[in-house]
């Protein structure tokens, strides 16, 4: 009855969900919510007022993410990081110079827009026809390029001085450095200032949002964008140029973040907009989950209701901030759940698997009988291994506690290529899975008492169970939403699980090292062999899973689930098994971290590390198991060696977008195809047919066109002529042969 009288997509509807959800807001705010003690209960009116300036800021956040994901189908985790550098101009400027606001704001809007323009022409467009996986994994490292750039805008020469971002000027407010800055005015009875960034954020995004919609509406360039949208590749095949449009949909994106990010900097400090502004994205992506990435409409009026229940609730609990990642990370798991399937066959092919990495072939059977392969390859794993042993004593106590870590690291990426190389489910939150592991091991250890070696796998176990609860949000629909629900499950279960008033009965003081038997965990080398231990330990257990038939079940899965699902597979369950296996990794790898490490800091399970680990994964290759610990040595050698380098900052992002476009396999790709080459020179000096090798050859014709390279054995045939004649490629016998084979 419902469904007849309010249609979907009909405009009552609309209307109705509109006045039903301000219902709901006013009975939250005013009725459920206590108030602030000695004021009475429910929220003032300032406060609401406050709810929605920084909505509208929240807004443009969410259409800029909503237009790219309309357009190109990628979820845009740069959309913060694109303004960032136009608005620390802004900032910088107004604190550290006297040029007038007027002139500083627009050249810092167009330098945001101009960074949308450049991040797509120069970065993205490379990838337009690469899976949208590939484009939202450019994203994740653009967005590190772009803070990294931002933090050298305070470097430039005609600014007074050089400062840093995290140091006073983080925190300076920019209301009085503004024009009319004695404008002041006060809502309702409480005592709370409002000035010239509140009028801002009220009718500039208001004002751009309208502009936008005008151009899309009107405009023969928007027009086209809307066309582009609905099917990328008819727009295509009709003369639309595709890739002119894509720039025109990121400038405006630029546009819209650098507008967000100032006015975000103006309402609170600079250092709420620094970096990827989590306060600014992660109720942004919320929003446009609301909008289910397709409706600016219904995201403005989500943001804005987000942020009003946001301020309401931090009014009446100030000690509760915490929390309100936790309502975000709900929101985004009850959208996704209560979406439907309804996209397109363009939107549902759209790159959900990491269909652009080459799998780490072995090496092939007719090299069995090789005896020097063998030897070179049980050489280099036992080099490896003396390394690994001499290692902890050539170098001093600290390079021995980071081998450690490294080694824990190395499981989480494995964790990685469980659930993203194989099962093609981006994960963007395995550190928070990690620190489920830790609580959980330091508490059964620390303070129920548990021995260690019981209480690492039942972290692991929680760890799991946590992974699963995580991943069905984002596998009741098609797409990349799953990296949302871990993305926003990373800053969720950092701010709440690390923070005493919630879990202080949890969270130990201090964690002793274990003991086995003689061997005492609290000397470095000792505490060193057992990470490496928990590492090779990983890496058979992976490699075990990849061989099995839930492994084989994997790739298929990834590779064409509707044909799986053809066959009689549980798909669903199958995805779900490898959240389990991911969670349970990186579970372990938390619970012997804990213990590393000898307690607990919610630094060191932070979302960005979340970030780190998947472009570490990214860049050894996430596929294979080797390229997780390709990945985790490059990366952690220039975090060891050059920690603050700014070369070396920047050139890690660019190290992702240069292996994304010529090796989409990472690192080890690099490597097999090295190891082929050598394999293709000792095939044909032994004379072995290895079709795999030889993809352009036939193997009968391969066969034909082997000409020996040693001594006969015997006397006959070829080996009845001279070596001169034998060899020589201008001998009439060699031509004669060369050309028959030519003409089979």
């Amino acid at each position: 009855m419902l469904a007849r009288s309010l249609p979907v997509g009909s405009s009552r509807r609309s209307v109705v969900l509109g006045v039903a959800g301000a219902a709901l807001v006013f009975l939250f705010t005013q009725v459920l919510l206590p108030g602030a003690t000695g004021g009475g209960r429910g929220t003032p009116a300032a406060v609401l007022f406050t709810g929605v300036t920084f909505g509208m800021v929240h807004a443009l956040t969410a259409a800029g993410i909503i237009l790219i994901y309309r357009t190109t189908r990628v979820i845009n985790f740069a959309q913060t990081a694109l303004g960032a550098v136009g608005a620390e101009l802004i900032f910088q400027t107004l604190i550290l110079t006297r040029i007038p606001f007027l002139l500083i704001l627009p050249l810092g809007l167009a330098l945001a827009a101009a960074t949308g323009f450049a991040f797509e022409l120069l970065l993205l467009r490379r990838f337009f026809n690469a899976p949208r996986l590939v484009l939202t994994t450019a994203t994740i490292a653009g967005a590190g390029l772009t803070v990294v750039i931002r933090q050298g805008v305070n470097r430039l020469p005609f600014f007074p001085e050089v400062r840093s971002f995290d140091d006073a000027l983080g925190v300076t407010p920019l209301r009085n450095l503004m024009p009319f800055s004695g404008l002041d005015f006060h809502i309702g009875g409480l005592p709370r200032s409002f000035g010239l960034p509140e009028l801002l954020a009220l009718q500039l995004p208001l004002l751009v949002l309208l502009l936008v919609a005008v151009f899309f509406r009107f405009t023969r360039a928007g027009v086209a964008v809307r066309a582009m949208a609905e099917n990328p590749e008819r727009a295509s095949l009709l003369g639309i140029s595709t890739g002119s449009l894509s720039s025109i949909v990121w400038t405006i994106a630029g546009l819209l973040s650098g507008i967000s990010v100032f006015l975000a900097g103006a309402l609170d400090t600079p250092a709420a907009a620094g970096g990827v502004a989590p306060g600014v994205l992660l109720p942004a992506l919320a929003a446009a989950t609301l909008g289910r990435f397709k409706s600016l409409p219904k995201a403005a009026v989500g943001a804005v209701g987000i942020a009003i229940v946001s301020r309401a609730f931090l009014y009446s609990f100030r000690d509760d901030i915490a929390l309100v990642n936790v309502v975000l990370f709900a929101i985004v798991a009850v959208g996704l759940i209560l979406q439907r399937p309804t996209g397109g066959r363009s939107e549902e092919g759209s790159g959900v698997a990491w269909r652009a990495t080459d799998e780490q072939r072995p090496v092939p059977r007719e090299f069995d009988g090789v005896g020097g392969l063998r030897i070179a390859r049980y050489a280099m794993v036992t080099v490896g291994l003396v390394v690994l042993g001499l290692f902890p004593f050539l170098v001093s106590t600290g390079p021995v506690n980071l081998g450690g870590v490294v080694a824990l690291s190395t499981i989480l990426a494995l964790s990685v290529v469980v659930l993203t190389g194989w099962a093609g489910q981006v994960s963007l939150g395995q550190w928070g899975f990690a620190s489920v592991g830790a609580v959980v091991s330091g508490a059964l250890t620390a303070k129920v008492g548990i021995p260690f070696w019981f209480a690492v796998p039942v972290a692991a176990a929680v760890s799991a169970g946590m992974a699963v609860l995580v991943g069905i949000p984002a596998l009741r629909i098609k797409g990349l939403f799953l990296a949302v629900t871990t993305f926003m499950f990373a800053f969720a279960v950092n701010g709440v699980l690390f923070n005493r008033r919630y879990f202080g009965w949890m969270l130990p003081g201090e964690v002793a090292r274990p003991s086995l038997f003689l061997i005492d965990f609290e000397d470095e080398r000792s505490m060193y062999f057992l990470c490496i231990a928990a590492l090779v330990l990983a890496v058979v257990v992976v490699r075990n899973l990849r061989r099995s038939r839930f492994g084989r079940t994997l790739i298929a899965v990834r590779d064409n689930e509707a044909n799986v699902a053809a066959v009689g597979v549980a798909v669903v369950r199958t995805k779900l098994l490898a959240f389990a296996v991911s969670g349970a990794l990186a579970g372990f790898a938390g619970a012997i971290y804990v213990v590393q490490q000898r307690g607990l800091n919610a630094d060191s399970y932070s979302a960005q590390k979340s970030l780190e680990l998947f472009l570490l994964a990214i860049v050894g290759g996430v596929s294979s198991i080797g390229g997780a610990l390709l990945g985790s040595g490059v990366f952690s050698a220039s975090n060891y060696f050059f920690p603050t380098n700014p070369i070396v900052q920047v050139l890690k992002p660019t190290l992702v977008f240069g292996l994304l476009y010529s090796a989409p396999g990472g690192l080890i790709q690099i490597v097999m195809s090295m190891r082929d080459a050598v394999l293709r020179i000792v095939a044909q000096r032994r004379q072995l047919i290895v079709p795999s090798l030889f993809a352009d050859f036939d193997p009968d014709a391969l066969a034909r066109r082997m000409i020996p390279l040693g001594e006969a054995s015997i006397g006959e045939g070829l080996g009845s002529l001279r070596a001169d004649q034998r060899f020589a490629k201008a001998s009439e016998l060699y031509q004669g042969r060369g050309e028959r084979f030519v003409e089979k």
